[in-house]
């Protein structure tokens, strides 16, 4: 078993068996998946879905993309380098390398080629955070997709260039890769110890949002009537992402029937 964004990370023996203890005793469901063209059997804890969640991005002020992601995708590049004044105003990434000595030409050259858009041995070094993190009117946001949203790209083109476990974050999914089988669950306090993702923010904690040093950090947004299920906060993405089936299962499964608007999640990004 391997965490599915992570693959190169090895998976104890000791938290396999946690893992598979953890879905033997919750009420879970079996449906499919379509990830990168390919069909998964899926085991899903659905309760999970239910987190109360508000990813009002624009209004928090919590220091949040902390990690390098996967692979940017060609569409990525090709709009970094479509939009390279923007992107340099907003992650100052290109000021940065040419004070470490390179030329813009080996700096466009890296964007075009780099998985990390900039050369290994700036990574954790010159950056210790991923290079299209930044802070836009006091506000840490991501620059690729600010670009796609002042560029009026559809929520289905956002998905498509961010890397993909920015675009599903915080959910986490693992592999069983000798029988193809994925297990999918929202980060929780009954499960967070199972994952890799760092999901311990206000964001997904409705308590952390109530208390005194984030209010005082975060004087609009984080409304306790704004905060959604997990399901109908991100119900376009895991729709886009992860296919009909699986979303007609879980809404099913959930009693899901109630008008929204599915575009919430990405509509409150800026």
């Amino acid at each position: 078993m391997k965490y599915f964004m992570h693959k190169d990370t090895e998976i104890s023996l000791k938290l396999q068996s946690k893992i598979q203890r953890y879905f033997d005793n919750i009420k879970v469901i079996k449906t499919k998946v379509i990830l990168n063209k390919k069909i998964y059997n899926t085991i899903v804890d659905i309760n999970s879905f239910l987190l109360p969640t508000n990813f009002d991005c624009f209004n928090c002020l919590t220091n949040c993309c902390v990690q390098f992601p996967y692979e940017f995708n060609k569409k990525a590049r090709t709009t970094i380098l479509e939009n390279l004044k923007e992107y340099e105003n907003l992650t100052k990434a290109i000021s940065i390398l040419k004070e470490e000595g390179l030329t813009e030409n080996e700096i466009i050259t890296s964007i075009k080629k780099d998985p990390m858009l900039i050369p290994q041995e700036h990574i954790e070094t010159t950056f210790n955070r991923c290079t299209c993190s930044c802070v836009h009117i006091d506000r840490h946001l991501c620059a690729l997709h600010k670009i796609c949203l002042d560029n009026n790209f559809s929520i289905e083109e956002i998905i498509d260039t961010k890397p993909l476990w920015c675009s599903i974050y915080p959910l986490e999914i693992l592999i069983e890769e000798t029988t193809d089988t994925l297990y999918i669950f929202v980060p929780t306090m009954n499960n967070n110890h199972l994952s890799m993702n760092d999901s311990n923010f206000p964001c997904m904690n409705i308590r952390m949002s109530k208390s005194p040093s984030f209010r005082r950090e975060n004087p609009i947004g984080f409304e306790y009537d704004d905060y959604k299920p997990f399901i109908i906060s991100y119900f376009s993405i895991l729709k886009y992402i992860l296919g009909d089936t699986f979303i007609k299962d879980l809404s099913t499964n959930l009693n899901l029937n109630k008008d929204f608007n599915s575009t919430s999640q990405y509509n409150k990004k800026i």
